[in-house]
């Protein structure tokens, strides 16, 4: 029994944003719930700040030894919690959200950007590589560096396959 204490202990030390997170949803509900819209700027400027601020960083601040992966993940918390605060807030009192709206697009573009190059790089060993083994073994250890998960670098490695043997095909 003192050991399952002990790996849960752990677990929430090295976790601890997961409870964090919760607790600050928990308690803007609360507040939206008791007082509802009687001051819809400062509740407005509270849901934006905790979705689309307090969380990335608390986020950042818990991961920040997996470093670039954390930094990415925290820029797409961001660009979902101004989505979250834009439909958590009513359309009459988006006052703020209007203003700041476009920054979810820019960081999307950023993300979309990051994906784009990632993808290129991982078909570009595939393309690379002379046998099929070579190749996924390459693509494995690409998205292992970039911080993706193995069952999708199995996808992509599986993707470039058929990619490079149409390309046969067609060079014929």
């Amino acid at each position: 029994m003192n050991e399952v204490s002990v790996a849960k202990s752990s677990f929430l030390r090295s976790h601890w944003f997961w409870p964090a997170a919760v607790t600050v949803g928990v308690l803007n509900a609360f507040v939206l719930v008791l007082d509802g819209w009687r001051s819809p700027q400062i509740k407005e400027l509270g849901v934006l700040f905790d979705l689309a601020i307090l969380l990335p960083i608390l986020y950042l601040i818990c991961y920040r030894a997996t470093g670039k992966r954390a930094l990415v993940r925290c820029l797409a918390m961001a660009c979902l919690g101004i989505w979250a605060a834009g439909h958590i807030v009513p359309d009459e009192n988006h006052a703020i959200l209007i203003e700041v709206g476009f920054l979810r697009y820019v960081g999307l573009a950023v993300l979309i950007a990051i994906e784009i190059r990632i993808g290129v790089e991982i078909f570009k060993l595939a393309f690379r590589s002379e046998s099929d083994i070579e190749s996924d073994t390459a693509i494995k250890q690409k998205a292992e560096q970039e911080g993706i998960p193995s069952w999708v670098a199995t996808l992509m490695a599986w993707e470039s396959r058929v990619w490079r043997k149409i390309w046969t095909i067609f060079r014929r």
